[in-house]
């Protein structure tokens, strides 16, 4: 983690190709889930697949290989995009960045942990093929569904878009938004990304 407020502040808007893009990978995938069927499916392999596609490829393709996260892409827009898959929940913000994250599947239920305008805790369920927006130095968090059994394997994979490494710009929340995410989730916040 780090606060490098010699970072150049890049909150962009997304253009229209990349929202079309992440429609048509979100509509390739779901059409693979939907033959699927009854039968055995796999999301993840799903979404590798689809993102494999020629029809689907980045001017830097993301690295394929492995558990993920998948990192590397990149648009033609410059921006990095990568598949990430969140076994737990991770708190933090980006100070001077914008990410935009579309979920591909949740393995049980996920709500999206925000603060608004009046810096009140808020909590959005979380549906594929969704698009959340996180601007520069908002806290956010996937978090399972509150109120519901938690799945053994509970798992969110979505498509980060972001205008940088975050690796530079990742940051962990005040004491006072940690308080903000308990008295939402009723669990401590993680510590930590």
């Amino acid at each position: 983690m780090s606060e490098h407020a010699d970072l150049p502040l890049l909150d962009h808007q997304l253009a229209d190709d990349e929202f079309a893009w992440m429609k048509a990978v979100y509509a390739d995938f779901s059409a693979l889930r939907d033959a699927a069927s009854g039968q055995a499916f796999n999301p993840k392999e799903a979404l590798r697949e689809v993102l494999g596609r020629d029809a689907h490829r980045l001017a830097n393709p993301m690295e394929l290989t492995g558990p993920g996260p998948w990192r590397n892409g990149r648009n033609h827009h410059g921006r990095n995009v990568a598949a990430v898959f969140l076994p737990k929940v991770e708190l933090h913000r980006h100070s001077r960045s914008r990410t935009d994250q579309f979920p591909m599947y949740v393995v049980g239920e996920a709500d999206a942990f925000s603060l608004d305008e009046n810096d009140r805790p808020v909590l959005t369920p979380v549906s594929s093929g969704d698009h959340c927006h996180n601007s520069p130095d908002a806290p956010h968090a996937f978090v399972p569904k509150v109120g519901k059994p938690i799945p053994g394997d509970w798992e969110i994979a979505f498509i980060a878009i972001t205008p940088r490494n975050l690796k530079e710009d990742t940051q962990s929340v005040s004491d006072a938004v940690r308080a903000a995410y308990k008295s939402v989730v009723g669990t401590d916040a993680p510590q930590g990304i």
